[in-house]
């Protein structure tokens, strides 16, 4: 083969070696009944390389499957449920306890964790109500009443 055939393979060898094959994912998912479910549901959109990097801690799992079934992937209540379930047991992230997660914490958590007055963590939680769940720390920023200097020095304390 000449030099610049080859040249041309190259970037097509490279991309399939990041893949991993219908046969290979099913040696990866682990062997339970849900897997089934994964096969049927999530596969039809998605790699399983893109399923089998993810680790997320079970409630992303859940947030992220709920947000899925919203999509008109035919699928029932109990099949998601069996999904989240099974992701989070084999595909999970435990949870940093020794950062707040700021999608669960009560006002007066985050006052006394990060520093903020209890007016400030109240808008914090309100926003947090109205508008859903936070995915990072700037998100807060646009919250009035909180002061934006105070959320970022206390960023690294922080989970979502």
């Amino acid at each position: 083969m000449s030099r610049p055939a080859l040249t041309a393979l190259l970037p097509i060898v490279a991309f399939s070696s990041l893949l991993i094959s219908p046969a290979r994912a099913q040696k990866e998912f682990p062997d339970e009944p849900a897997r089934e479910f994964v096969n049927k549901i999530c596969l039809q959109c998605h790699e399983p390389a893109q399923l089998l990097s993810q680790k997320r801690t079970e409630s992303d799992w859940k947030k992220t499957i709920t947000r899925m079934s919203q999509k008109g992937i035919p699928g029932s209540p109990e099949q998601y449920e069996a999904i989240t379930a099974y992701m989070a047991k084999h595909f999970g992230k435990p949870e940093d306890t020794t950062k707040i997660n700021m999608n669960k914490a009560t006002p007066e958590e985050i006052a006394t964790s990060i520093g903020l007055t209890p007016d400030e963590a109240k808008a914090i939680v309100g926003y947090r109500d109205k508008h859903g769940d936070f995915r990072e720390w700037g998100e807060m920023l646009v919250i009035y009443g909180v002061d934006g200097r105070k959320l970022e020095a206390a960023k690294e304390k922080m989970s979502f």
